[in-house]
């Protein structure tokens, strides 16, 4: 199945007076924890040429990567290498699903590289200096500060316009989702697995079972599937997005601030047969066999408190907390913080 598409321009366009495109969006949010969304101001070339320069840097020897890493911040900036990051214990909630919708079974940490760029306006004070760290530029890119911030300025534009919407279809004040991220932490965040090595046996893991610990996710296209979400009531489907869309997924401080209205959304990412096939297609053509994702984490700002905005039944399992706080309880359950 496909998910729901948005199209964000006729809100762009009639100065915000549409409310459609914001209902249906809430709605699927709520749904299915994740959306498609097409932006007229984000184009599939901008989506290929950040691809093909992260494929460039993945493809690099282990050696020369492990110089942009940096543990001592939690891996916040810079590369985090494959086999480092764990998905934290969802066990509770996978024991709940039926047998058909159950994750796929992992032993160890996700198989995937990943880079943290910062992108957006950020306050010259926090209570969380280290989520404020600076960036780190790999040597010989030299395009690598011009395609980041703008691939990931494109995202984030996009993402204000949803949480705008998003406020209008949860009935709140149109500034409210909008204003909690304005200084947020928000971070470009492309992964690279090597299905050199991975991608020959289905059913490989390369990112277990998890929730993203964000306010909302932002990706433009794989050039490999391997995408699984679940629905809000346990349906596990393949992730197909549209031609031309971009995929926005609910995070836990989503989750917070609507007081489990709309849920986290949970996925996983897996060699499946159609990953193999596409893996045999670009191998014949001599094509990189990388298997970059163009994500993008937004964040509440981490000096603001997380509390829900609507009354549900759930709403005192909700309490208040900094949202700096929320980010470094999480790195510390997926083992990225320092403790």
């Amino acid at each position: 199945m496909e998910l729901p598409t948005v199209d964000l321009q006729p809100f762009i366009s009639s100065n915000r007076s549409e409310k459609q495109e914001c209902y249906k969006l809430q709605e699927s949010l709520h749904r299915y924890g994740a959306v498609a969304i097409r932006d007229p101001r984000v184009q599939e070339e901008d989506s290929e040429k950040f691809i093909e320069l992260l494929e460039q840097y993945f493809e690099q020897p282990t050696l020369v990567k492990l110089k942009d890493c940096r543990p001592d911040i939690s891996y916040q900036v810079g590369v985090t290498p494959e086999l480092t990051e764990w998905p934290r214990d969802n066990s509770k909630y996978a024991e709940k699903l039926s047998e058909q919708n159950k994750p796929t079974p992992f032993d160890g940490p996700d198989k995937k590289w990943r880079f943290q760029w910062r992108i957006g306006a950020r306050r010259e004070y926090t209570k969380f200096p280290e989520l404020l760290a600076e960036p780190v530029i790999p040597e010989n890119f030299p395009q690598w500060r011009q395609v980041m911030d703008s691939w990931g300025q494109k995202l984030l534009d996009s993402v204000f316009t949803v949480s705008e919407m998003l406020s209008i279809g949860l009935g709140l004040q149109s500034s409210t989702l909008p204003n909690l991220i304005r200084f947020g932490t928000h971070l470009l965040s492309p992964t690279g697995s090597d299905l050199n090595l991975y991608g020959t046996k289905p059913g490989t893991v390369l990112a277990g079972f998890h929730y993203d610990i964000s306010f909302l996710t932002i990706h433009g296209r794989s050039r490999f599937p391997g995408l699984y979400l679940w629905t809000s009531e346990g349906e596990r489907i393949p992730c197909k997005i549209p031609k031309g869309c971009l995929l926005v997924q609910a995070g836990a401080q989503l989750d917070y601030l609507t007081g489990g209205y709309i849920k986290k959304g949970y996925h996983e990412v897996i060699v499946s047969k159609e990953t193999c096939r596409v893996v045999e297609e670009k191998k014949s053509r001599h094509e990189s066999l990388w298997r970059v994702s163009s994500t993008m984490f937004t964040h509440v700002e981490p000096d603001k408190m997380l509390y829900p905005l609507l009354e549900t039944s759930e709403t005192s399992s909700y309490p208040p907390v900094f949202a700096g706080v929320q980010v470094e309880d999480e790195l510390k359950a997926i083992k990225l913080a320092v403790v």
